[in-house]
């Protein structure tokens, strides 16, 4: 599902410095300006473009992204607990370090992005896309996945223990020190070269080695 973005957008390139409790803002194109230092409660962003929007030193809580492209931004090291994003996308964004708890993420895709030590534990997560992310010591602990997929992605030292990974596919992704526990390992797929990691535990469907033993 794809964001809902208006035809006409109003444009605004001035910093928000004004955000408050249960505010929405609709139908903007932010671009090129800052939001730092703010304290809001139930803030809510809809059918937004957010271009090169560089968040700082906030504090939000239960913050709202719905049908909101996000292009360029930097929300590296945000904390924005019990967040919600729905029908959202991040194109080539800098997420490192940010913090994003028992939040709710749904109908999202994220495109090169940079999401070193991303923490999304706990999370539910539903129809959610990682194509060419680096998700390095990235925490997805505990969280619950329904039609997750990452694609082409380095996902080294990353943390899943907790989740439930069955039919997800790491084929294309780099997954050394991979961080789960073993039952959670049961039915994911893996090229033979990663399996080497995984060689002695069980429930572990290697994609190739099937034909080649036929």
């Amino acid at each position: 599902m794809q964001p809902y973005i208006p035809p006409y957008l109003e444009s605004i390139t001035t910093d928000l410095d004004d955000l408050e409790d249960e505010m929405t803002v609709q139908g903007k194109h932010l671009k090129n300006l800052y939001i730092e230092d703010q304290t809001c409660r139930n803030l809510l962003f809809k059918e937004c473009i957010l271009e090169n929007v560089t968040f700082s030193e906030n504090r939000f809580k239960k913050i709202e992204f719905n049908n909101v492209i996000f292009k360029k931004c930097d929300l590296s090291n945000q904390n924005m607990e019990d967040a919600i994003f729905h029908k959202s996308r991040f194109e080539e964004c800098k997420l490192t370090g940010l913090s994003l708890p028992e939040s709710c993420i749904q109908y999202v895709t994220f495109e090169e992005c940079l999401g070193d030590y991303l923490n999304v534990g706990f999370a539910l997560m539903k129809d959610v896309h990682f194509k060419g992310c680096e998700l390095k010591f990235a925490n997805f602990g505990s969280c619950k996945f329904n039609k997750v997929d990452f694609d082409t992605c380095n996902l080294i030292a990353a943390e899943f223990a907790g989740t439930k990974l069955n039919g997800l596919d790491f084929t294309t992704c780099r997954i050394d020190a991979l961080k789960v526990k073993l039952l959670e390992l049961k039915g994911i797929k893996v090229t033979p070269d990663q399996a080497l990691e995984f060689a002695k535990m069980l429930g572990i469907k290697i994609e190739g080695m099937e034909k080649s033993n036929e």
